[in-house]
């Protein structure tokens, strides 16, 4: 019997599937694919993370890609580019266009799948699609929208929305606030575009949440700065004479008369409908809304004739638009056609689904679609009871539908909080609580007495059984991945998912928090292999491991740890901050000594946070908030000299905003010799221990809570940590110094303190755990060191006492153990290790003020003494006090200005200063007249590029600090720079952005003559200043802003005469 040809339209996610399971069955079909868009099968689902990779010239090696070209070869699988554009059932054939020339073709088949989804459903309001360019057989057809209207759907959309913006567009408009709205705003807050979100509906997301949920989601994406209009109607798309988009009209809800949004960019994302037009064409029966009418065994009106994914109608009813049900029908239909019509029925899938929309996890599951369909979740049900629960703080919301007993669970909505969305999922399609209580199940404790029972997941922390799905998408149990970890010898994520395609749907199971690495984890733990878990492709260890191995082999520089412990040349920008910490939370010398200072984040670099400006803001130690008169005065009078503005901090402590760098020496000697002390507010490390007045002065004080905060205070500064530290003593239970959240809290009591450990405010606060009573002062420091110190040795980068403390087993009582009872004999190390620290203790400024060596680190300019006004926001006077005015400058995006590779005949050679001045591996700044370069000298590199020169100002809001970036080096070749200030990142070599190719540096030749003097050769100054200035008015009109620093006043802000300053000798 001849070979059955089997033809799928549609080379998606599903069709691909498809293809890959009938591969798969070892069945003798042959196979042809045909594929509309220009590359082979790649995941839509994660359309966002484009924006992250921007590799669609990879073509079909993207990382979203599924396959490619040669593995489809490979597979014998004939893959055709063209768009279908007929069916001829009777003859069997297939005609289509082929992509670039559109000749036309066709192809026979034996069998016919259509996979062909659906596109985006663009409402016919005026100015949204150009009436006499609608194309009825191709309703993506992007010639039938204005300039500036988009769709949300494939990697060409998303390349023309990068294509406006990089010509200049910056506000967009997105249609929609369901599912694909939001992953629409999210593709446009990717781009750094003023974002409207329009729905019609009361509230976000109307079919998956009610109101409440609607309404937790709107504030959470509202935080990020997108703006939410629900309840509008969009009366028009506005156009310019040049048919481009330049507003859209709404009515809001109880306003009267429409308004205009200005925008350039129209995104509409409002729903989908099925591509059913081959089938209408064709003459197959249509579903009731559309689509492919197809049976239990996915076969249409015409035998011969299949349909899958969105384009299927179910029994004529309900076309899916969700990963899992297409999946789950390509099972179906292959068994079908492998083992005979009948062999599997599909009759419908779960609706429940779990996305992270904006940073915001939102999930909704059901037991039946019923949840859905007659909205269980509204509470109009009688038959259905629900509990819900609001977290203010946290910003999260749940609610959980029962049946009217309580017996069984039949859906839920999370909203900021989805991490039990497995768990909920699985209870909800069993016929009980499984031993769970609702109230239980709705604050995500555990049932009664269920802590003395064996864990339903073995302890690999899912919460799952093995019969459970931990891939909801594709339908995989965790039964299932552990098999493909053990016996297909899959231990990474990457070869997980080729193994068994786990988290090739949303991804979600596989992100660091989801169920399938905590698998991984627990299953190789029991195999004895260990997990990838270094911290870059620089050091295959963690920071737990590298600390050790700094320690025991007692080595002093990154240079040391990259020979002994690394890869490579210099590290980058994520390993050099955390060697910083090893270095210093073990040996604790100064940061900015012998060449230190070029692996410091941003702030420790300079011994103070920078501010948005380039600016810097300075925090003196005040200990237990206990100050004097004179020191208040002494630090006012310094404060007022440099024009600096004032404010109580939030912890506590007294804050000049607003220093330039290099009058930071200056300001630190004045605060030494008043007696004040760096409090390493820039720095990972003690920030301050607040108290209350205690016995000093309450009348209901217990202990002298002033005098134990200043003996912590003095006892832990300086002490560098994998995170901030904050402490707290409260003179008695009535806790105004808040101890209990803070990493140590001390609360006093008539016999002694109690100490608590592990609580932190911030973005998600935690209680800190009561550890011990009633201490004396002795026991209490000794107990707080060694958790200090188990801390610092044994944390993750970044990572706060709460979460390490969370993630030790066993906790608070775990702690107890090693601390008090020394259960892992590392006691008298934790005490040398505390005592070390203490001894290395210096004042970083004190430093600074008195080595003149050290000032100059600080030096605004490599080339000259002279030194200019660097900010790039404009001064105004605010309560009685002169800060920057409050709006960010908009990023300047597209091409750079210039490039050393077309460097014109008229441009000159510069001096940037002596050779010798250039840290190893940093950068300075150069004056060019009013214009600011960043040199920088990399000596282990090759020699072409062992000095870089690029502009100083960064692209993204304008700050002149590209100078005092982080240089790393990529496994690529590529050298990396990070702007101090926001962290993006740039190829030094050729200027390009990384994070954002939109924003690009300017690069300038460089050369070092033989005097050791550094050359850059740059356009004339004057015409520099201009082009700069130019693209920058450029950027303000693209924005819509005003250049107020341009046409603000130049001034002074300093009372004293600049005359008197001395500079240093360069």
């Amino acid at each position: 019997m001849a070979t059955k040809h089997v033809v799928v339209l549609g080379h998606g996610p599903i069709g691909h599937s498809f293809i890959e399971k009938l591969k798969e069955s070892g069945a003798p079909f042959r196979i042809s694919v045909v594929c509309e868009e220009p590359r082979p099968a790649y995941n839509r689902v994660m359309l966002t993370q484009y924006f992250e990779d921007l590799d669609a010239a990879k073509h079909d090696e993207m990382k979203l890609s599924y396959v490619t070209e040669n593995k489809l070869k490979e597979q014998d699988v004939e893959l055709i580019y063209g768009r279908a554009t007929a069916v001829d059932r009777a003859a069997r054939s297939v005609a289509y266009e082929a992509q670039g020339t559109g000749a036309k073709h066709s192809v026979q088949y034996d069998t016919l799948v259509m996979a062909t989804g659906s596109y985006c459903f663009v409402p016919p309001t005026p100015g949204m699609t150009i009436p006499d360019k609608r194309n009825p057989a191709w309703p993506d057809d992007p010639a039938s929208r204005p300039d500036g209207v988009f769709v949300y759907r494939t990697i060409e959309d998303l390349e023309s929305m990068l294509a406006a913006v990089k010509s200049g567009a910056t506000r967009a408009a997105v249609i929609g606030g369901g599912l694909l709205g939001l992953e629409a705003a999210k593709a446009a807050y990717d781009l750094k575009l003023e974002s409207h979100v329009l729905e019609m509906a009361p509230y976000l997301m109307p079919t998956q949440l009610n109101e409440f949920g609607g309404a937790v989601l709107t504030e959470k994406i509202q935080s990020l700065g997108i703006h939410v209009h629900v309840g509008v109607q969009i009366k028009e798309v506005v156009l310019g004479d040049d048919r481009k988009v330049t507003g859209i009209r709404i009515l809001q809800k109880g306003a009267e008369e429409p308004i205009v949004l200005d925008v350039d960019m129209v995104i509409v994302s409002c729903g989908v409908r099925p591509r059913d037009e081959l089938a209408k064409q064709c003459g197959l029966e249509l579903g009731a809304r559309g689509g492919v009418k197809v049976d239990t065994s996915l076969r249409s009106s015409d035998e011969n004739i299949y349909a899958i994914g969105e384009v299927a109608a179910i029994g004529g009813s309900l076309c899916y638009g969700l990963w899992a049900p297409g999946v789950e029908q390509a099972d179906a239909l292959v068994k079908n056609l492998v083992d005979g019509p009948g062999s599997a029925e599909y009759s419908g899938s779960d609706l429940s689904t779990k996305l992270k929309l904006l940073g915001c996890d939102v999930a909704s599951f059901g037991r039946t679609l019923d949840f859905w369909f007659k909205r269980q979740f509204d509470g109009k049900d009688p038959g259905i009871k629900s509990l819900e629960y609001k977290d203010e703080i946290n910003g999260s919301y749940r609610r959980l539908c029962f049946t009217s007993d309580g017996s069984q669970l039949m859906g839920g909505i999370l909203v900021g909080d989805a991490k039990d969305y497995s768990k909920l999922l699985q209870l909800s399609k069993k016929p009980d609580l499984a031993g769970n209580d609702p109230t239980g199940l709705l604050s995500g404790r555990p049932a009664a007495g269920a802590a003395s029972g064996a864990s339903v997941d073995g302890g690999d922390g899912t919460g799952l059984a093995d019969d459970d799905l931990i891939c909801t998408c594709i339908g995989l149990t965790k039964a299932t991945v552990r098999t493909a970890i053990v016996e297909k010898d899959a231990h990474t994520v990457p070869l997980l998912k080729k193994a068994c395609k786990v988290g090739t749907g949303c991804g979600g199971c596989v992100t660091p928090v989801g169920e399938v690495p905590k698998l991984l984890a627990h299953t190789l733990k029991k195999l004895g292999k260990a997990a990838a878990t270094g911290i870059c492709s620089h050091f295959p260890y963690t920071r737990r491991e590298l600390f050790q191995i700094v320690k025991v082999k007692e080595l002093k520089s990154i240079e040391d740890m990259l020979d002994a412990a690394g890869q490579g040349k210099g590290g980058c920008e994520l390993c050099k901050p955390i060697c910083a910490s090893i270095l210093a939370g073990i040996w604790n010398e100064h940061c900015l000594k012998d060449g230190r200072d070029q692996i410091q984040d941003t702030n420790d670099r300079f011994l103070a946070n920078i501010q948005k400006t380039g600016t810097y803001s300075i925090i003196p130690r005040c200990a237990g908030g206990d100050i004097d008169p004179d020191t208040l005065m002494a630090f006012a009078r310094t404060a007022k000299k440099y024009g600096l503005w004032t404010k109580i901090t939030g912890a506590q402590r007294l804050g000049m905003f607003g220093a330039e760098r290099h009058h930071l020496p200056a300001i630190y000697k004045e605060l030494v010799d008043a007696g004040m002390e760096s409090g390493q507010a820039y720095g990972k490390a003690l920030r301050a221990v607040k108290s209350c007045v205690g016995t000093d002065w309450c009348r209901y004080g217990q202990q002298d809570s002033v005098n134990m905060a200043v003996i912590m205070e003095n006892r832990y500064k300086g002490i560098r940590s994998p995170h901030k530290l904050k402490m707290a003593v409260s003179g008695c239970l009535r806790e105004c110094a808040e101890a209990q959240g803070k990493d140590v809290g001390v609360i006093a009591t008539q016999a002694g303190f109690n100490l608590y450990f592990g609580g932190n405010g911030g973005a998600k606060p935690v209680h800190a755990k009561l550890f011990a009573t009633d201490l004396d002062e002795k026991t209490l420091l000794k107990y707080i060191d060694r958790y200090l110190m188990f801390y610092i040795t044994t944390a993750k980068h970044l990572e706060r006492t709460a979460p390490w403390q969370a993630g030790l087993e066993g906790g608070i009582e775990f702690l107890k153990k090693v601390i008090i009872e020394d259960s892992l004999g590392i006691c008298e190390d934790l005490d040398k290790l505390m005592e070390q620290n203490k001894k290395k203790w210096h004042c970083e400024w004190k430093a600074v003020a008195y080595d003149e060596d050290l000032q100059k680190k600080f030096q605004q300019f490599a080339n000259t003494k002279e030194t200019h006004d660097s900010e790039h926001v404009e001064y105004v006077d605010a309560r009685g006090q002169r800060h920057p005015n409050t709006y960010s400058p908009p990023d300047i995006t597209g091409p750079a200005l210039y490039s050393k590779d077309a460097a014109s005949s008229d441009w000159e050679w510069i001096s940037a200063g002596k050779a010798s001045d250039y840290p190893r591996n940093g950068g300075l700044a150069v004056k060019h007249g009013s214009n600011e370069l960043a040199v920088f000298h990399l000596p282990n590199q090759a020699s072409e590029l062992q000095w870089l020169a690029v502009q100083n100002i960064c692209p993204h809001k304008q700050a002149r600090t590209i100078s005092r970036g982080l240089v790393g080096e990529l496994a690529s070749g590529a050298i990396t720079l990070a702007d101090p200030i926001y962290k993006t990142t740039y190829d030094l070599r050729t200027g390009a952005g990384i994070a954002n190719p939109n924003l690009n540096l300017s690069t300038f030749e460089i050369k070092v003559d033989a005097d050791g003097q550094v050359l850059v050769k740059v356009p004339p100054c004057e015409q520099m200043k201009k082009a700069f200035d130019e693209q920058i008015d450029k950027a303000y009109q693209l924005a819509g802003m005003e250049n107020k620093k341009a046409k603000a006043l130049p001034e002074c802000k300093y009372p004293f005469n600049a005359a008197d300053r001395k500079s240093l000798d360069w």
